[in-house]
């Protein structure tokens, strides 16, 4: 597939633009010297491109210039003739009014002017975008590219300025990866099937985890085991079912002996229970108070050597020093002993503000008991019952609640295992298949790889790579590298004219690696020659026109000061057959549109 010729139905606007089969160029002439200090001239190098890329199918967008100045626009219909890669010819017309209606002629040879055919003479006109869109991938019939569609390596042909950032991301390329990696990888001669695969996965396995961490933090991080919890809901069942009863009979005798045993039973019980566990606390915190006020050492070797002195005894220093380590011995052993003694207190205070905590509740517990036993009267007692049926029917609630909470958290652990063994599985499948294309020279990266390198060389005397790696998140990173002095690589920035020339090399040597099977053969790359070295935009000049040689269809747009020659002056720069069009700054007659610019 090779680009023919580009025209539109105002000639005397937009003149057409025939290109070579070849290397054909985009030339645009400052010839008023003033305007050689500009960074932009408005002359429409770069406007070339995005008509291509507006009939080749471009999505419509109100920031678009056709439909942003739809004013001067909209009695314009562009029309762009390609070479099938089966052969013969199609010409696709779009008009900027609508913009979503597209126009298809098939024919056997080249048709200079279709303005003069008569509208039974097209093929398709007028078609709904999307179905134009289906029908144009079916008629360019390039399966190298399924699953995906044509308009997936548009961005690849057809290099705008802000697509030099990255040689693998391209500006339009900013969703997530699994929209575009593995496109890419896929490009480059992996097999997207399991790629594909790994990308849906990580996508499924990262939602499994963010709704489990989600439900996990919703129950304050809380393990709530589901077995336990249908245990609590029988009880709460239970009681409720007892309450509803007792309520329902108007019989409170079951609820007497339920509180009384109540009382009797547990309450007293355990209230006599904390009471022992306080006062053997209270006794363990004045022990463990009295000994730390006690533990000191009081020998001291310095008073002991003076006493010893008065007497007339001589201590000496190996004795003194004996004296010394026993008492830093006996400091350890009580520092130790201290901390020990801390801690243990410390947990003895904490425990006794839970036990005067669970006494409180308890004593409430017991007087409330104690106050329904006292109280003789049935409809007071249906009150208390009635507030006690709605406040088990509310814990019932929340413990149902909770079991759903459980089963889902369940449900959504095993499903994250699932899934993550299945992640495993596909990252395994993907790093061989990375591995054995790396390694067989006859792959079609591999030979991508040589082809990048070759360029790379060739124009800077330096070399690069490409290279492909799984990431620590599963996903597949691609690297485009130049080599260091020590052989290693290195990815450190070089500058905007190097990253280009990275970009330029991939798009080159990716469609050179197609050259066997129907594929689109034209690339656009729009200020190639910008920022570099007068010698090295020679030798892209013969990279460019090698790559022609051997079928391809480089389209180039560049200003006159970067020629690294005048035209003509030898094969390392531009001939004047190259020259696709010329466009200049005197007057609006060298622009792309002769009109005032908008």
């Amino acid at each position: 597939m090779r680009l023919q010729r580009l025209y539109s139905n105002r000639p005397e606007v937009f003149a057409p633009v025939t290109f070579n089969e070849g290397l054909s160029a985009v030339l645009a002439e400052i010839r008023v010297p003033a305007n050689r200090l500009l960074d932009t001239h408005n002359l429409g190098k770069s406007t070339l491109a995005e008509l291509i890329d507006y009939c080749l199918l471009k999505g419509k967008s109100n920031s678009f210039f056709l439909f942003k100045h739809r004013s001067l626009f909209a009695a314009f219909t562009f029309y762009l003739e390609i070479e099938l890669p089966g052969g013969g010819y199609l010409t696709i017309g779009r008009p900027v009014d609508p913009g979503s209606k597209i126009d298809f002629k098939r024919s056997e040879s080249s048709i200079e002017d279709i303005t003069a055919l008569d509208a039974p003479d097209w093929d398709h006109l007028a078609l709904p975008f999307d179905r134009a869109k289906m029908l144009l991938d079916g008629m360019l019939a390039i399966d190298a590219l399924r699953p995906w569609g044509f308009r997936k390596v548009v961005g690849y042909l057809i290099r705008s300025q802000r697509d030099y950032l990255d040689v693998f991301q391209l500006g339009k390329f900013s969703g997530k990866h699994q929209d575009w990696k593995p496109f890419v990888a896929h490009l480059i001669g992996m097999e997207s099937g399991p790629v594909i695969e790994l990308y849906q996965k990580r996508e499924e396995l990262n939602a499994a985890t963010s709704d489990l961490a989600t439900l996990t933090r919703e129950w304050s991080g809380e393990d709530v085991d589901p077995s336990v919890l249908d245990g609590l809901i029988s009880v709460k069942r239970r009681d409720i079912d007892a309450k509803t009863a007792a309520l329902s009979s108007f019989n409170f005798q079951e609820e007497d002996t339920r509180a009384t045993s109540e009382l009797i039973d547990q309450t007293e019980s355990q209230i006599a229970a904390l009471n022992e566990e306080s006062y053997r606390l209270n006794q363990l915190i004045q022990r463990i108070a009295e000994s730390l006020d006690e533990e000191q050492v009081l020998f001291r070797p310095k008073d002991a050597e003076d006493l010893f002195r008065q007497a007339g005894v001589f201590l000496g220093d190996q004795i003194k020093r004996e004296y010394e380590q026993l008492i830093a011995f006996n400091r350890a052993i009580t520092e130790e002993r201290r901390e020990a003694l801390q801690e243990q207190l410390a947990e003895g205070q904490a425990r006794l503000v839970e036990i005067r905590k669970e006494l409180e509740t308890l004593n409430l517990r017991r007087a409330q008991s104690l106050e329904f036993l006292r109280n003789s009267d049935s409809l007071d007692k249906y009150k208390s019952l009635s507030v006690e049926l709605a406040d088990l029917q509310g814990e019932l609630g929340f413990l149902e609640a909770k079991r759903t909470a459980a089963a889902r958290l369940t449900d959504l652990r095993r499903q994250q295992r699932t899934l993550a063994e299945e992640f495993g599985h596909l990252e395994t499948a993907v790093e061989t298949q990375i591995d054995e294309i790396s390694r067989n020279e006859g792959s079609r990266f591999a030979r991508l790889r040589r082809y990048f390198t070759e360029i790379i060389y060739e124009v800077l005397g330096q070399n690069a790579i490409i290279a492909i790696r799984m990431n620590n998140q599963g996903g597949l990173d691609f690297t485009a590298e130049f080599i260091g002095s020590a052989g290693t690589a290195t990815s450190g920035d070089r500058g905007t004219s190097y990253k280009k020339l990275l970009c330029i090399a991939f798009d080159l040597a990716f469609l050179r690696t197609y050259l066997d099977v129907p594929f689109p053969r034209f690339v656009y790359h729009d200020g190639a020659l910008e920022q570099l070295e007068p010698r090295k935009r020679e030798k892209l000049v013969g990279v460019f026109r090698k790559y022609a040689d051997l079928g391809l269809q480089p389209i180039v747009s560049l200003l006159d000061s970067d020629l690294p020659l005048p035209i003509g002056a030898g094969p390392q720069t531009l001939s004047p057959e190259d020259v696709v069009i010329t466009l200049h700054d005197e007057g609006q007659d060298g622009r792309l549109f002769k009109m005032p610019t908008w």
